[in-house]
């Protein structure tokens, strides 16, 4: 398993990786509405000025793809540089999507781990991750990488909840 950034996947393994939420009707998170995109050239694009731009004009974000040994997306994932107010309500600095077929066999732990470590590299010293209270794979996923539940908020009639996790305080990061 290799975490790539995703301007280096080629288009054809981010339509499958699509694909296979439409057929179930999952939704991807992390994934800056790859769900809704029309274009997959335009979508690159669009995540690639989001990489780039300064996070007063909007929120600077990094995209990784999870590859397997077979050159499938199992997941993809985001780091957004700086929190709006907005994300420190919900979102987070890092959100995150497993493959429906690769759900429940540990890749979203190793998705977030990795993903940590690029966050790490953008010299954040913790993050902040939210996920619905009824989310328990998810809440599983950031308690696999040492998250400390702080609080929960409701937003928009659901109850979120706030977890994080102290990159300098974490071995396996550095």
């Amino acid at each position: 398993m290799q975490l790539i950034p995703i301007e280096q996947i080629d288009i054809s393994t981010i339509k499958q990786f699509k694909e296979s939420f439409n057929q179930t009707q999952d939704i991807i998170h992390g994934a800056n509405q790859l769900q809704r995109s029309k274009d997959i050239n335009q979508w690159l694009r669009d995540v690639a000025i989001l990489k780039t731009k300064d996070y007063k004009q909007s929120v600077q974000t990094t995209h990784y793809a999870l590859i397997n040994d077979l050159g499938e997306m199992v997941g993809i994932s985001d780091v957004k540089h700086h929190l709006t107010p907005y994300l420190q309500k919900e979102g987070g600095h890092i959100s995150y999507s497993i493959s429906p077929a690769y759900q429940g066999k540990g890749y979203g732990t190793l998705l977030l781990k990795e993903t940590l470590k690029k966050a790490h590299m953008l010299e954040l010293k913790k993050v902040l991750l939210t996920c619905k209270e009824t989310n328990i794979a998810s809440k599983k996923v950031i308690e696999n990488n040492q998250g400390i539940y702080q609080y929960t908020i409701v937003v928009n009639q659901s109850k979120v909840e706030h977890y994080l996790i102290h990159l300098d305080n974490n071995n396996y990061i550095m």
